[in-house]
């Protein structure tokens, strides 16, 4: 019973997150459960270990008299997430570089050329997130990877709603194709290096998209 309950919950914490991703459930909007229950069908508990889940992600907060609402993000916020994700992300892929075969950096190689021809944002975030993936998996530390899923996730529906992302890929594939020949070369530091700047520029521009919005 208790396994069904929270396979439920999970495929309704993932309903909500890519709601939340898409922007159909925009900043602020509350997460009103009767309504939410009667969408996805399911009853209150499940809904709300869904909205649990969100909550320990980041995702979505609590506020007094009003509930479970999308988190609000602020600029300190972002700070804060991008500084975790150099130390975590540039850690994985350090520790990552060692256990790379041939294989690991062909599907990098692959997903790096795929990602160059994407001509939507969602496409875009897709093959981005496949490609770090690939080269984090190596560093064989789960709560590490899911940490960094977690982090991503708290800022993807900034990327994902910045059209410019497409305009950056120039500048975006030649920083993956930094990390790709730093990991050929087995080089962690170098690898740890160019992933850090990476997520430096994305910060910048998620940064800018929160000032464009405060205008």
């Amino acid at each position: 019973m208790q396994t069904k309950l929270d396979s439920t919950a999970d495929l309704v914490a993932a309903s909500l997150r890519k709601m939340i991703n898409s922007g159909e459930l925009a900043e602020g909007a509350r997460l009103v459960e009767r309504d939410l229950a009667s969408q996805f069908d399911v009853s209150r508990i499940p809904l709300r270990e869904a909205i649990q889940q969100l909550v320990r992600e980041g995702i979505v907060e609590t506020q007094r008299n009003r509930g479970a609402v999308v988190k609000t993000l602020t600029a300190e916020d972002v700070n804060e997430i991008y500084s975790l994700r150099v130390l975590v992300e540039g850690d994985a892929i350090y520790q990552s570089v060692a256990n790379m075969g041939a294989e690991v950096l062909a599907r990098a190689e692959l997903t790096h050329r795929l990602l160059e021809k994407a001509t939507t944002p969602q496409k875009q975030g897709e093959l981005n997130r496949e490609f770090h993936q690939i080269l984090y998996r190596g560093c064989r530390n789960a709560r590490q990877l899911r940490l960094i899923a977690e982090l991503c996730a708290q800022i993807e529906r900034y990327e994902r709603l910045q059209l410019r992302l497409l305009e950056d890929t120039p500048a975006f594939q030649h920083e993956h194709n930094a990390i790709l020949q730093a990991c050929k070369n087995g080089d962690p530091a170098l690898a740890r290096e160019a992933t850090v700047r990476h997520i430096e520029s994305a910060k910048l521009i998620v940064l800018g998209i929160l000032a464009d919005r405060q205008d």
